[in-house]
């Protein structure tokens, strides 16, 4: 999928629109967090990664750290998981 948009100013800042067909494949929404690389001038918008802890710590439903899981997120990754 491609689409091509129009760079705005904001303040000192240059503000790329995601438009939503894009946003929906991506599966991001306004206040996501992205990570932006540069390579050869091209700019690639990927969603940030985020460790258990940290989607622990954003959770509204849990508690952001429980006594009995501190040992299991002080383990070191059994697979492709972040911890």
């Amino acid at each position: 999928m491609s689409a091509t948009a129009t760079l705005r100013q904001s303040g000192g800042s240059i503000i790329l629109s995601i438009p939503k067909a894009i946003a929906r494949t991506m599966a991001v929404e306004a206040g996501s967090v992205v990570e932006l690389t540069v390579k050869d001038r091209k700019l690639s918008v990927t969603p940030a990664r985020r460790s258990l802890a940290d989607r622990l710590a954003q959770s509204p439903k849990s508690p952001a750290k429980w006594q009995r899981d501190d040992a299991s997120l002080r383990d070191r990754p059994a697979g492709r998981e972040l911890l």
